[in-house]
């Protein structure tokens, strides 16, 4: 995993939360050993922040001038505090510890693809509570959002007697003729499509 100062607080922060940020970046490397040279300087950013929060206060008042100055005031901050990010970067050495003791945030690592999943295990199947239910479940797995289901009987295992769908990694199955040996299957669909059907499981319906 790479080791990233996250940026973001830059685009959604308020004016106010953005002083706010930009000071704990500003103390948490003031004095920091780990950074003995930040690039830009920390006075040149601390002025940067000075003007922005005195262009805050003068907006306060309206108008498109004040407005429009505080714009530009806050345009520089951020383009120096993502300068700064980028020393820090470089500087920290993917180490985490010495990365927050800069006062930025870390960067979330993105997720990866789940890929096709696993075909579903731990498959059991079970008497349902009436004449001709089975019910089935197997081991939840982690990216499917729907379960396949398909039941063929011991004599015919290439001909499904019966399917279904569900979003738990369980179903019962109704209708079944009492004394028939009958298949239980089950796939998982996730991002990436469907998995594999996992190993039928056998059961005579009373």
């Amino acid at each position: 995993m790479v080791t990233k100062p996250s940026i973001q607080f830059l685009n959604y922060d308020s004016d106010p939360l953005l002083i706010t940020d930009t000071g704990g970046v500003l103390t948490g490397m003031t004095g920091n050993l780990h950074y003995p040279t930040p690039s830009p300087t920390l006075p040149v950013v601390q002025t940067a922040l000075d003007e922005f929060i005195t262009s805050v206060s003068n907006a306060a008042n309206g108008g498109v001038t004040l407005t429009s100055i505080k714009k530009d005031k806050r345009a520089v901050l951020s383009a120096f505090m993502r300068q700064l990010a980028n020393y820090v970067q470089a500087t920290c050495k993917g180490d985490m510890t010495v990365l927050l003791s800069s006062g930025f945030p870390i960067q979330k690592p993105q997720r990866s693809p789940v890929g096709v999943l696993p075909a579903p295990s731990g498959l059991t199947v079970t008497l349902g509570s009436r004449t001709g239910e089975l019910n089935a479940s197997a081991t939840p797995i982690t990216g499917a959002a729907i379960y396949n289901w398909r039941v063929t009987t011991a004599a015919q295992p290439g001909v499904v007697v019966q399917t279904a769908q569900t979003t738990a990694a369980s179903n019962t199955f109704a209708n079944l003729t009492p004394g028939m040996v009958y298949n239980v299957q089950a796939n998982a669909v996730g991002s990436a499509g469907p998995s594999d059907w996992s190993d039928p499981v056998p059961l005579m319906v009373v």
